[in-house]
């Protein structure tokens, strides 16, 4: 697939607000916060192992969605079969291409693209950032050149994923962060500007 380019203007804009911006670094809420389980996945080696468990999957759909999920989503990430997981998470994990990757993880049932991305990152946070529609609002917001993928709906697609990934590893490789703690922050200021839709407070 080919997928747009971050522009210059965008990316000199997004370095020099995490760098300099009084929310570089913010704390989540105790119900969403990935930092536990990241550390969790480390200790037992999950990104060594290259795949995940069933009951890992289940932890990472409930912690992306605040702890509930809806009984239609949990039914149908409890139709996967172990064999299913482990093979989907294994070819994910051990991919070089960032589209292949996560249209492995949309293979599996009960899982969207916000949560495959969370599958990415939290098992392996210094490669890829999470994605979710907080995140891309704050894109949205310094894009003034829009060189971010045309959107007709307001789902968000592989074709946004793929420029969030490589818009969010290059403001990580200049800034020396992960792509996990770029993603952090964008989650925040795409939060803040929800509540404050004519601009960012500090």
């Amino acid at each position: 697939m080919m997928s747009s380019s971050p522009s210059v203007s965008l990316y000199e804009s997004l370095l020099a607000e995490f760098c300099y911006s009084k929310r570089a670094f913010p704390s989540a809420s105790a119900r969403s916060d990935p930092t536990k389980l990241i550390a969790a996945f480390a200790s037992i080696g999950v990104a060594a192992r290259g795949y995940l468990h069933p009951e890992e999957l289940l932890q990472i759909a409930l912690l992306k969605n605040g702890g509930k999920l809806s009984g239609k989503t949990r039914a149908a990430i409890g139709a996967n079969s172990a064999e299913a997981i482990e093979a989907l998470t294994r070819l994910a994990l051990s991919a070089t291409d960032d589209e292949l990757a996560i249209r492995y993880l949309l293979g599996l049932d009960g899982v969207n693209l916000a949560t495959a991305s969370c599958i990415l990152a939290w098992a392996e946070p210094r490669r890829w950032p999470v994605i979710d529609v907080n995140a891309w609002a704050a894109i949205e917001h310094f894009d003034n050149e829009r060189s971010r993928p045309e959107r007709r709906s307001k789902a968000l697609k592989v074709s946004d994923w793929l420029f969030y990934v490589r818009l969010v590893r290059m403001v990580a490789e200049a800034s020396g962060r992960t792509p996990q703690e770029v993603d952090v922050w964008l989650y925040s200021v795409g939060r803040s500007l929800k509540a404050h839709p004519v601009g960012v407070t500090e």
